[in-house]
């Protein structure tokens, strides 16, 4: 997980969310007047391709690439079964994978939030320790949100493993050859792996830190 920026709202949704929040509270109140469409206004190809690009086709959460695997989804991060007329609020919806979506379901406590990259810095509540993360001393925040997402789960650590080793590979090379272009070539090529668009940056810029590179 990494801090993010939120992208401009797209226009389709500054034309229309009053009139969608409206129509989706009003279906949810047994408005039998307004279309079943309106449950899903959230899911317009618009949004979610705005979604997408500002994630950089990662979960927010656990910085998977997803699109490659399966379609992400559009999340709530607060679920609208605990604020249900955040349905459209742009600064609510995220891009995430399926996992993650399916382990944070419905959770939400206004004393203890899970993490918001649009709004908190992971970096804050986090350790990245190789392919694992885990939550900072004291952290109770952090600690929700490795444990509920399953940050560390089996699947994620095996994908880290062969982003790190790959790493690895190319400061091994680097240190294999003298002093030069070609070595500081090599360092750059390691360093581009956790730039913010690549998949799991926040493990791998942990990585390079601690290999002093």
């Amino acid at each position: 997980m990494i801090k993010l920026d939120k992208s401009p709202k797209p226009a389709v949704l500054a034309a229309n969310e009053e009139v969608w929040t409206d129509e989706y509270i009003r279906f949810k109140n047994g408005d039998a007047t307004v279309p079943r469409a309106a449950q899903f206004r959230y899911r317009h190809p618009d949004l979610k391709e705005s979604l997408r690009e500002e994630a950089s086709d990662k979960c927010i959460f656990c910085e998977s690439k997803i699109s490659h695997i399966f379609p992400g989804e559009t999340d709530h991060i607060v679920p609208v079964s605990k604020k249900i007329e955040y349905v459209v609020k742009w600064d609510n919806l995220g891009y995430v994978c399926k996992e993650c979506n399916r382990f944070k379901s419905n959770y939400h406590d206004d004393n203890l939030p899970l993490l918001n990259p649009f709004v908190d810095d992971p970096e804050e509540y986090l350790i990245f320790f190789g392919p694992l993360v885990l939550a900072k001393t004291g952290e109770n925040r952090g600690q929700i949100t490795a444990d509920l997402l399953q940050l560390s789960r089996a699947a994620l650590v095996e994908r880290k493993k062969e982003r790190i080793e790959k790493v690895k590979a190319l400061l091994d090379r680097a240190q294999a050859v003298p002093e030069g272009e070609a070595r500081e070539f090599l360092i750059d090529q390691a360093k581009q792996e956790a730039d913010p668009d690549r998949e799991f940056s926040a493990t791998i810029s942990a990585y390079l830190q601690a290999a002093g590179a």
